[in-house]
């Protein structure tokens, strides 16, 4: 017996009732033993499914059940709702207090919409009794509508209501000015509401206390906002006031919640019971604590703004008062609500720390000399944050302790933590602003000298920076330097030990990165000239080297690091000078060699070993630096600096043979040679636009590599020595007009061939590229190009049956370079013959139809595109086994 199904198990397909013994879709068999066990767990586990649905829905009927005995006044009985009966239904995807409070706040907010056009639009058709009588009817119901409302178990009605009634008492009071009772239309406008939003602000507390409500108490809290901005603006105060009222506002919050956190704390359990319970409370501290730490901060930040952009000295002294305020505001959260997160209380006294700064330098700015105004704000930034470290240290708390226990982070803890991170966050604003001159003045010799190089006039240029972004930057020096001693101290390591943690390491580092620049710059600030502050860095970074190579076993990375940075500003700054590019790169080819000779020592380390390597080939690509400007300041044309280069080259060859016969220096010696390989090619692309010298550079370049072929371990050169002789010979018949270069190639092919036959006779397993490429190339590759320009029929013959008989022979005696060279030459020849007639015929055919035929041809390569892959690969690998 087969059970009901919604569909097919496997594709979902509808079945019907019964089901087929077959799903019509994807003809899965639904008979036999392993179906109907199919059919079994399918419908335990849509059973599973609903049992599961009717759960969650049960669980938040209960759960509100529970909510509503809560919120309901004592004694009050609160019935559970019984179950629905069928495991199946639907689940709601709204639940039932969500519902509920929909319309109540859709409601609470038509009723306020409409008493609001009734006070505005038909306030006229009234006298004065019937004004009063409606407006305070209405309202008295509102707020004496509650107490029922609880008593009936409709809490969240009863909190609507409330709140319309608060709405319709800010609506008397309008309509009580706009009608003139008792005067009140001569009051100011911020004024009469600065003193009722005072008065709304401590009774709507005590109204939600009386009723036993919720929603008062955080309305109360929420208009407590404006009167202070209310009285600002009624005694046309200016920014500062404001500011004072804001953090006035902010300190009353702050004093009424340690009031409330003391009573609740020592308060009996119906105190908080008639909060809501423990939760509720909870929330509401954390609300009081939010609202009023944001409305702190934007009174702090207005007025912060307003002392930083003071137009006078007077100004800047309003702006103490509410700077004064929040510092202390600041300082006494972070001491005396000890019951505070340890974020809030450390946060505090971080604010403190921002406004004091802000206010020293507010008042620091007038009385310093012109441009010292930002290190008026980083100086006292710096004192505490250096005042700070030290109380990490004697506290021994860098980050976040624990929140309770034996292990509660102190108040000195909290306060320590705060200011060192706000002091240092102000110090960073301050590098921040001073980093645009700071960059100028370190780019500005790399300005000119590109000037320099490519105009080849740079007009006069001054090297100038003031002394107050320089004192900056070496106060964040002074700071990172002594944080990172004080947290090398507290966890029990030394200045300079291996195994420091991570911050006394970052740190550290970040010390030495902002000390670099200000080392730098210190000379520019004094006024020294541009060739000794060049001399003084040039310096530095011998010295530097020195240290390196005395003692490349301790602290090698850091080492390196700072070395880097130094030989990279050298070299940078010394472009603004074409002197000073040769002095400054030579010292810095000779350093780099030897610092790579000292670090590729056999004991050496494998990370020395790889510097070694990277120093060698910047030694040798600073040598080719060297030679282009040489050649440059010598006023010499490309060509010939071309020259200058490719003789560094070949040295470089002969320097890094020479430095492969010491032990361990293998990979050294692979870099440099490289970096030679680098500079060769350079020179040749230097010449390519003068044919008289690219020839003379191609013939240099193969003498050069037929004799590295000479060492052992670089046989394979002697093919790129014979290329490059070869492609020297052609750049010279080409200057030479020279219509049948088979006249001057053909002997050299001969005796080529000629001798590359006796050597595999004498070494069999000589290549055949080795033996017979370059005499092969010497005479089908010229003649190649003259065939596209000669429109006679005997080249492109001769050429091509020599080129069939090399293929022939290939074949024959399977070899790769007489097989490839001639069959590309064939092909190439007869692409040559074919291009009239093809050039021909497509002009004959309409447009469409190579694209048609490129289509197709597309098509069926895709077709049979894994079948000519195979034989490609059979191809690759029958042509590699030939020699």
């Amino acid at each position: 017996m087969h059970m009901e199904s919604p569909g097919c198990p496997d594709c979902g397909t509808p079945l019907g009732t019964p089901p087929p013994a077959w799903c019509s879709h994807c003809r899965l068999p639904l008979t036999g033993p392993d179906a109907l066990a199919l059919w079994q767990v399918t419908g335990e586990l849509h059973a599973l499914d609903g049992r599961r649905r009717w759960l969650v829905q049960r669980h938040g009927e209960l759960l509100g059940a529970l909510r509503a005995r809560r919120d309901a006044p004592e004694g009050t009985p609160v019935t559970v709702p019984a179950g629905d009966s069928v495991a199946g239904s639907a689940t709601r995807e709204v639940s039932a207090p969500s519902a509920r409070t929909a319309l109540l706040i859709v409601g609470g907010v038509l009723v306020v919409v409409a008493a609001l056009v009734f006070t505005v639009v038909s306030w006229g058709r009234l006298g004065i009794g019937g004004r009063a009588a409606v407006l305070l009817a209405v309202t008295a119901c509102a707020l004496a509508l509650p107490r029922p409302l609880r008593r009936r178990q409709l809490t969240a009605t009863a909190e609507a209501a409330a709140a319309v009634g608060l709405a319709l008492v800010l609506l008397d009071a309008y309509a009580a000015r706009e009608a003139g009772l008792g005067g009140l239309d001569g009051a100011g406008t911020a004024g009469y509401w600065a003193v009722l939003t005072a008065l709304m602000s401590v009774g709507a507390p005590v109204y939600g206390w009386w009723m036993r409500l919720r929603l008062p108490l955080p309305v109360g809290i929420l208009l407590a906002r404006l009167p202070g901005l209310l009285a600002a603006a009624a005694l046309a105060g200016g920014p500062e006031d404001y500011a004072t009222a804001m953090i006035a506002t902010a300190a009353v919050d702050f004093a009424a919640l340690y009031a409330f956190t003391a009573r609740a704390a020592t308060g009996s359990a119906g105190f908080r019971d008639r909060l809501g319970g423990e939760r509720a409370v909870g929330r509401l501290v954390t609300g009081v604590r939010v609202v009023g730490s944001g409305w702190a901060l934007l009174g702090g930040a207005l007025a912060a703004g307003y002392a930083m952009s003071a137009a006078s000295p007077a100004e800047a002294m309003w702006a103490w008062l509410p700077l004064g305020l929040l510092a202390l505001l600041g300082m006494a959260l972070c001491r005396g609500f000890r019951a505070a997160p340890f974020a809030l209380r450390s946060g505090s006294e971080g604010v403190a720390v921002v406004a004091l700064v802000v206010a020293v330098g507010a008042g620091l700015r007038w009385v310093a000399p012109a441009g010292w105004a930002v290190a008026g704000y980083a100086a006292p930034a710096a004192l505490v944050a250096v005042w700070a470290a030290v109380r990490c240290a004697r506290t021994g708390r860098w980050e976040r302790p624990a929140e309770s226990g034996p292990f509660a982070p102190p108040r000195e803890a909290a306060a320590a933590v705060g200011e060192l991170v706000a002091a240092s966050a102000m110090l960073l604003l301050t590098g921040v602003v001073v980093l645009p001159e700071l960059a100028y003045a370190l780019a500005r010799p790399i300005a000119s000298g590109m000037e320099l190089w490519l105009g080849g006039h740079p007009a006069q240029w001054s090297w100038q920076l003031a002394a107050a972004p320089l004192v900056v930057l070496w106060m964040a020096v002074a700071v990172l330097a002594t944080t990172a001693v004080l947290r090398a101290r507290t966890v029990g390591v030394g200045v300079g030990d291996r195994h420091l943690d991570r911050p006394a390491n970052a740190l550290y580092n970040a010390a030495a990165l902002a000390a670099l620049p200000a080392l730098f710059l210190l000379p520019v600030a004094l006024g020294l000239p541009y060739e000794w502050v060049l001399a003084i860095v040039a310096v530095a970074s011998v010295a530097l080297t020195t240290v390196v190579v005395r003692r490349p076993e301790t602290a090698l990375v850091p080492k390196l690091a700072v070395l880097a940075v130094t030989d990279t500003v050298a070299l940078l700054w010394s472009s603004a000078d074409r002197v000073a590019v040769l002095v400054v790169w030579g010292a810095f080819a000779a350093s780099a060699a030897v610092l790579a000779h000292v670090l590729s020592a056999p004991t050496a380390r494998p990370a020395a070993r790889a510097t070694a390597r990277v120093a060698g080939a910047l030694a040798v690509l600073a040598l080719g630096v060297e030679a282009v400007a040489a050649g440059i300041t010598a006023d010499l044309p490309w060509h010939v600096t071309a020259f200058v280069m490719l003789g560094v080259a070949v040295v470089i060859a002969c320097a890094a043979a020479a430095w492969r016969r010491l032990p361990g220096r293998e990979q050294v010696s692979t870099a440099v040679e490289g970096a030679g390989y680098v500079l060769a090619v350079t020179a040749l692309a230097l010449t390519a636009f003068h044919p008289d010298a690219l020839s003379l550079a191609l013939a240099v370049s193969g003498v050069a590599g037929l004799a590295i072929a000479l060492r052992p371990d670089r046989r394979r050169a002697a093919l790129a020595g014979t290329a490059l002789l070869i492609a020297s010979s052609w750049v010279r018949l080409a200057l030479a007009d020279i219509d049948h270069p088979e006249a001057y190639t053909l002997p050299v092919t001969a005796a080529a061939l000629v001798i590359g036959r006796r050597r595999r006779t004498h070494a069999p397993g000589t290549s055949s590229w080795t033996a017979y490429g370059a005499g092969l190339s010497a005479t089908m590759l010229p003649s190649l190009i003259a065939m596209w320009s000669d429109g006679h029929w005997v080249r492109p013959l001769l050429l091509g049956t020599a080129a069939l008989l090399a293929t022939v022979v290939g074949v024959r005696t399977r070899l790769q370079a007489p097989l490839l060279v001639g069959s590309a030459v064939l092909v190439l020849v007869g692409v040559h013959e074919l291009a009239p007639t093809v050039v021909q015929v497509l002009g004959l055919l309409p447009r469409w139809v190579p694209l048609a035929a490129a289509g197709l041809l597309l098509l069926l390569l895709g077709a049979t595109y894994e079948k000519r892959i195979d034989e490609a690969r059979r191809l690759r690998d029958t042509v590699r086994s030939m020699k």
